[in-house]
This record gives structure tokens, sequence and C-alpha cells, in this order.
């Protein structure tokens, strides 16, 4: 672990950080509501970053098929996950955790990592595995949130109506085929997308706001950063291993890459759900804040041994 990778990492989260407060504030003394912010995020802003990436996304080569193998990754954990939670919880949090369990903060806080820790050269497999992340984040993530609140043919219907879910279709969709989206079309597409990190970290802070005493979910908290922490690494590691002993799919850059993104934090979109559903938002919020600043000292340590 090195200062410089310390010190520029934090500097670029503290506008994050900052936000946080901010929603924090909103929550508390302007009674702002996150299931109104909750609902902005999750149903236009994060279809316009969906939609954005995979239009201009380069969809080429080896590359093409990172996204694929990331979401289905990132749904067998999910769906694995599930059927753990449900034997923990039967309050809504073995929806959330089973969730969670499934993606994390590849974004906002991957990207920069990556370019802090590797260079430019990642850049396009960091974006390609967020893309997964999302693509799960939008259709069987979101799934897993809503089973419970309807059947199962109740709850893939509600998948299918969700914009992020058609918003990745037909962004991959243009890409591949060349087609050129107006220009007035993807201003209002990068004005809206452009507001979904400020809104996704207020409505964390909205979260926190709730909290009338720091009583921790020990359980909820301790479930989530264990799988966040230790089985994604476990799961890159083998990969990179059996990658340079056989597959030779990715070189170092990818491989750096890979290790980095499976040590971020949880994902704020977990804190839109637990707030849009009020399933435990403040345990929510706690549980990301903690992983957040636990990812600042874990990732480097991992980092610094096997990267």
């Amino acid at each position: 672990m090195t200062l410089p990778f310390d010190t520029s990492l934090a500097l670029k989260l503290l506008p994050l950080y900052l936000l946080v407060a901010i929603g924090f504030a909103l929550g508390r003394f302007g009674e702002v509501r996150g299931q109104d912010l909750g609902r902005l995020a999750l149903f236009v802003l994060s279809p316009a970053v969906v939609f954005k990436g995979f239009v201009t996304a380069d969809l080429s080569g080896a590359l093409l098929a990172l996204p694929f193998a990331v979401f289905g990754l990132c749904s067998a954990v999910a769906l694995l996950a599930a059927r753990l939670t449900g034997r923990l919880w039967k309050d809504g949090r073995e929806r959330i955790a089973a969730f969670t369990a499934g993606t994390g903060n590849t974004g906002f806080f991957g990207i920069p990592a990556c370019l802090a820790l590797v260079g430019p050269d990642a850049l396009p497999i960091v974006v390609m595995v967020s893309f997964g992340a999302t693509a799960y984040e939008n259709s069987v993530g979101f799934y897993t949130v809503a089973r419970a609140e309807a059947s199962v043919t109740g709850a893939i219907l509600r998948v299918l109506k969700y914009p992020g879910l058609h918003a990745c279709w037909l962004g991959a969709l243009l890409n591949l085929s060349g087609t050129k989206v107006p220009p007035a079309v993807m201003q209002g597409v990068d004005i809206l997308s452009g507001a979904f990190v400020p809104v996704g970290m207020m409505i964390v802070g909205l979260g926190l706001a709730q909290l009338r005493s720091l009583r921790l979910d020990l359980g909820f908290t301790a479930f989530t950063l264990a799988v966040k922490f230790a089985v994604w690494p476990a799961l890159a590691l083998a990969f990179i291993g059996l990658d340079r002993a056989w597959l030779h799919i990715f070189g170092r850059i990818g491989h750096q890459v890979l290790l980095i993104e499976s040590l971020v934090p949880l994902a704020a979109v977990t804190v839109v759900h637990a707030t849009l559903r009020g399933i435990h938002p403040d345990r929510a919020a706690i549980a990301v804040a903690a992983s957040t600043l636990f990812a600042l000292a874990w990732l480097p340590i991992v980092f610094s041994r096997f990267g």
C-alpha cells in the first residue's frame, strides 16, 4: 500500500462524500424524501447511463464477451445468495442482501481506482466490466428485489416494464448495427446520465438521514461485506490463475482490472432499491458507507499483494 494511491483515490472520492453529506442534510433538515429521488434515479437516470454506455462502447473482439461473462457471474452469485439469505431474514433484507451480493460500485468507484492504479489503458476493460454489472442490476438484480412483491410471472412483467432493461438491448442494438443516434437525443441522454452520480450519492445520504441512532445491523452488514470483499476477490483470483495457466484471454492489465473491480464497495443503487421499497434504507446506507470506507484500505492491500 502506497501513500500516493491512497491520497489520489481519497481525493477522487471526496466529491462523492460531499454529495452524501448534502443528501444527509436535505433528509434531516429539508424533509426531502428518498423515495422520490429513488424513483427518479431508478427509472430515468439509470436507464440513461445504461443506454449511453452501450451505444458508445467498442463492442468488438474479446471485449464483446466480457460484459456477458460478468453479467452471468453476477446473476449466478445473486441467485445463490438469495437461497441463503432467504433462510436468514424474512423482512425484505434477504432481497436487498441477495441483490447487492451480485454487484458492486464498479463505475463510480471502480473506474477511478483502475485509472489511478493501472492507467488509461485500463479504461476499455473496466468500462465493459461495469456494463456487465449494470446489465445485471437492470435485469436479474431488479427481479431479485421485486420477486417477493409479486408472483414469478408478475415479477418478470415488472422487469420487462423496467426502462433500464430496454436501455441495455436498445443501446447494444444501435451500436452493433452502426445506427447513429441523433445529436439532440444524445445531448438529452448526456444531461440525464450526468445527473445519476450526484443523485445516487445523495440518496445514500438521505438513507443515513433516517437514522436516529447509529445502530449497526451486524448480521446484514457482515454478510454483505463478506460476499463483497472475500467471495468476489476469491472468484477473481481463481479466474486470473486459470487464465494465466491455460486460457490466455487477458494480459496483465486485464487481470489487474478484474482484481480491482472485485474489490470495489457495495453498489450505491442498493440504497435506491431499499429506499424505494421501504426495506430498511438506513441499514442499507450504513452497509454501503461502511463498505466504501473499508474498500479504501482493503483494495490497496490486496492489490499490492496479488496485482
